[in-house]
């Protein structure tokens, strides 16, 4: 998993909008990616396979054999972490920064910008949240109250159903949900689509899921899935680095730019 991430934070930024489409849609996708056929791949991306080939030459691999051997090797790393094997690894330190490091370098610029867009209207912003993720979303709500903007964190079926009855077109919804599959945010999120249709906003694990589908804008994180008695304790720091840089990123354009006002 280590060198197919590694490699996709060291090339990301050098790809055109259609390789990175590509590289999306790759990370997003390893479990089907993994048994794809060269025309497969390019048939559902909508590519020639000279272009595919191009892609995995730009991303430093021989051929497409090359590429689907680390990406399957990717998958199944992924899928089979527990709480031994982390333990008694010597690199675990290493791995833990490098997921943190390479869920803040594969944000694409476009991504910053179409963020920076939608914070610049100052919207009312709701953040939804469960298990691990709630943390997260305490500490999101008390980085956006301090930056000054109007948040929401409903815990609550009150408080929930209150949002419910306020939400309009202009707001935002934050989403944090690292399996991407949490049946209660998904069902508050059918919720608030029925009412309204806001700017859904989400930060996920790098695969296909429901949630990431559901959204308008989504970041994804790495991270070595851990559980732990039949409880999901996967660390939630990439979550934290992505936020933090959108926001950082965000206020110091703000800033600049009422400077120059």
């Amino acid at each position: 998993m280590a060198n197919f991430f590694a490699k996709t934070s060291e090339k990301a930024r050098n790809l055109s909008q259609m390789e990175g489409n590509l590289l999306n849609y790759t990370i997003k996708n390893l479990h089907l990616v993994k048994d794809m056929s060269i025309r497969q791949f390019a048939k559902e991306n909508y590519v020639s396979t000279s272009t595919v080939l191009r892609f995995t030459n730009k991303m430093g691999y021989e051929g497409w054999n090359d590429f689907i051997k680390e990406i399957t090797e990717a998958n199944q790393e992924n899928r089979r972490i527990t709480i031994p094997s982390i333990v008694q690894s010597d690199d675990y330190r290493d791995s833990y920064l490098k997921n943190v490091i390479e869920a803040v370098k594969v944000i694409t610029d476009e991504k910053i910008e179409k963020f920076d867009h939608i914070m610049s209207r100052h919207p009312m912003i709701y953040i939804l949240g469960e298990g691990f993720s709630e943390q997260v979303g305490h500490y999101l709500y008390r980085l956006l109250k301090v930056c000054d903007f109007d948040a929401e964190f409903p815990r609550t079926e009150y408080e929930f159903n209150s949002v419910l009855r306020r939400i309009k077109r202009d707001d935002t919804v934050i989403i944090l949900s690292y399996s991407g599959e949490n049946q209660r945010v998904i069902s508050r999120m059918h919720e608030i689509l029925a009412v309204a249709t806001p700017t859904i906003i989400s930060v996920t694990r790098a695969d296909n899921n429901t949630i990431q589908n559901m959204s308008d804008l989504n970041f994804y994180v790495f991270a070595d899935e851990i559980q732990y008695e039949n409880m999901d304790v996967t660390s939630r720091c990439g979550m934290i680095a992505i936020l933090e840089l959108l926001m950082y990123k965000h206020i110091t354009r703000a800033s600049v730019s009422k400077e120059t006002i």
